[in-house]
């Protein structure tokens, strides 16, 4: 029989291909212990995590300055000397691996969507701080290999230069408290990944999958709900393709990330039905 509370525990860093040889083989035989049933879940939670770190690692392609690769990379294993001492990065990366997944499903309140899927990297200190400098370590080794620098979408705050918003992403993913929720959107309008920390007080969010797009003269608006009395606007995001991926600053005290429908350029508060919710 599978220990599902072991591989739970593991499951992320299977993914990234972020665990030692005996870890990834013990993982492999747990899956191999599964009902179908729980290795279809498992399968897709791994799929979904590695579809998360290339959409936060990529954003857009573009030219990378050297000095990005450095200072990113300086943050993520600095990161790992000053934390837990067990913590394994030497394999950093997404895994090419034939068993996909991705989270637990503790949920925010999503609309008439499937639920929210979330990773919450807070279950021990030391699992914390392991699978937080090697999610931050495979977004690196992503964006590395494809050439890529992290460009934020960001429609209120001042223009950021390459290196400052990377630096940005990597301190969210990095966190200690970090968790990363993948929510379907209502209507078939796609998925949206979001990964938050209350200690950074930022998330990034990144819009993907969407099969069912919306009119050429409406937009995806972002929403934090809970911060004031009325929901705060929390930035637009294209709605053909998959977007770039959206820094979120001054989380507060919000609660919930929510996202509906907008005309272009955005209302001072939602007009639409919320096409999902995401707990921060």
């Amino acid at each position: 029989m599978a220990d599902t509370e072991w591989l739970d525990d593991h499951i992320e860093l299977y993914a990234i291909d972020a665990l030692t040889p005996a870890e990834t083989e013990r993982v492999r035989r747990e899956l191999d212990d599964l009902s179908a049933v729980e290795l279809r879940i498992y399968l897709s939670r791994i799929t979904d995590i590695q579809s998360a770190i290339t959409d936060l690692a990529s954003g857009f392609a573009l030219a990378a300055p050297p000095e990005m690769r450095t200072t990113v990379l300086d943050h993520v294993f600095s990161a790992d000397a000053e934390g837990s001492s067990d913590t394994d990065t030497s394999r950093p990366g997404v895994s090419d691996t034939d068993h996909p997944g991705d989270t637990d499903t503790d949920h925010p309140d999503a609309s008439d969507g499937d639920p929210a899927t979330v990773v919450p990297i807070d279950r021990a200190r030391s699992r914390r701080g392991r699978v937080a400098v090697a999610v931050g370590a495979a977004a690196v080794a992503v964006a590395v290999a494809l050439g890529a620098g992290v460009l934020i979408g960001r429609s209120t705050a001042p223009e950021q230069t390459t290196t400052t918003t990377a630096q940005q992403v990597s301190d969210i993913l990095a966190a200690p408290d970090a968790r990363s929720t993948v929510s379907s959107l209502a209507d078939d309008r796609g998925t949206i990944t979001v990964v938050s920390s209350k200690s950074a007080n930022r998330a990034v969010a990144v819009v993907r999958d969407q099969r069912n797009p919306i009119p050429a003269d409406q937009t995806f608006q972002l929403w934090l709900i809970g911060k004031a009395a009325t929901p705060v606007s929390a930035g637009l995001v294209a709605g053909t393709g998959s977007s770039a991926p959206q820094v979120i600053d001054s989380l507060d005290s919000s609660t919930v990330l929510a996202v509906t429908i907008e005309p272009q350029g955005g209302s001072a508060q939602p007009t639409t039905d919320i096409l999902t919710q995401v707990a921060l």
